[in-house]
Order: C-alpha cells, then structure tokens, then sequence
C-alpha cells in the first residue's frame, strides 16, 4: 500500500469528524438543528465508509501480498534437467 494513502486515511478520518463536531456545535440553534443534524450525520457515515473502506483495502492488499509468494514457490527454481528415456534391449 502506498506509504501516503496510509498516512493520509486517519487524518481525512480526523478532519471529517471534526467537521461533524463543529455542525454540532453550530447546530444548537433551534432553527438549524434539523438540517444541521442530518448533514453531521451524513458526514460521519462518510468518515465510517472511508475508515471501514480503507482497512478493507488494507487487509485485501496483504491476502494479495502474502498469497504470491506460496503460489511461486510451488515452481523449482532451477529448471530440472530432461531425462532420457530408458534404453530398450
């Protein structure tokens, strides 16, 4: 996996909650609090789709990883020499 993507999930996981929590915050005014709450959650759902989205991505990238090298050691590394049939009297 790229070492930057790898980085970069948990703090779009960190920036979009905090973005819910300011909705939050905005969201004690009476007149916004339904809107406000219906996008804070939409946003959240979102930070849960990307975390649960890029784990998965992870643990499918290391099945990927870990599966290659069985596959390939079932192969001689060196080729086997040819055998000659048997001689017929």
């Amino acid at each position: 996996m790229d070492a930057s993507l790898h980085q970069h999930l948990p703090v779009i996981a960190v920036v979009l909650s905090g973005f819910a929590l300011a909705l939050s915050l905005v969201a004690v005014f009476p007149g916004l609090k339904g809107l406000l709450s219906a996008v804070r959650d939409g946003i959240l759902w979102l930070a849960l789709l990307l975390l649960l989205g890029g784990a998965g991505f992870v643990v499918w990238q290391h099945l990927q990883q870990t599966a290659r090298p069985a596959a390939s050691a079932a192969r001689p590394i060196l080729p086997q020499p040819a055998v000659a049939p048997a001689a017929r009297d």
